[in-house]
């Protein structure tokens, strides 16, 4: 099995703490122009406007550093390990799929949904980024627009689909490999 994880704006925990801390000063910059203003002009519209502005900082914040997608594909079977406990060789793991499966997740924080698995036999083509294809049905389930993304075209009910991600070369050479048994 091999995952990743992909999301627009990779963070440190340095990035991460100074953005807390500008979103924080923003707030109360914010908040005590848009409260000098309300008492100047005797009205609420900039306390909503503040809100608005603070609203969209925060769903941008939410759009490229939490919300992210995460991609699995299970390659080959799990290798059995010694155990000294049992004297014998023994999988610890056991896959919720067979292998020659894709998943693909939409992840917010660590917790993902599951949006499509497709089995490998399915998979029709694989496209580099610009690669065009005819397809019924598309699915973007990558951070990065559709032109920068690969995709893999597969049939769903008898309609071509294509699928549009954004893995890095060692998630593509699997797939590849998969797709070539």
């Amino acid at each position: 099995m091999y995952q990743e994880s992909v999301d627009k704006l990779k963070g440190t925990s340095r990035s991460d703490t100074l953005l807390v801390v500008l979103l924080i000063l923003f707030f109360f910059f914010a908040g005590s122009i848009a409260t000098m203003l309300r008492a100047k002009f005797n009205s609420s519209v900039p306390l909503y406007v503040f809100a608005a502005v603070l609203g969209g900082l925060l769903y941008l914040v939410y759009r490229l550093r939490i919300k992210g997608f995460r991609y699995t594909v299970f390659y080959k079977e799990p290798e059995p390990e010694y155990d000294p406990r049992f004297d014998d060789y023994i999988t610890h793991e056991d896959y919720p799929y067979p292998v020659g499966t894709l998943v693909f997740e939409s992840t917010v924080s660590a917790k993902g949904t599951i949006l499509l698995t497709v089995d490998t036999k399915e998979i029709k083509a694989l496209l580099a980024p610009g690669e065009e294809c005819s397809a019924e049905e598309e699915m973007l389930l990558s951070p990065k627009k559709k032109e920068a993304s690969h995709s893999i075209v597969f049939e769903r009910e008898g309609k071509p689909v294509r699928a549009y991600f954004a893995p890095s070369e060692t998630f593509i050479n699997h797939v590849r490999g998969l797709i070539e048994e």
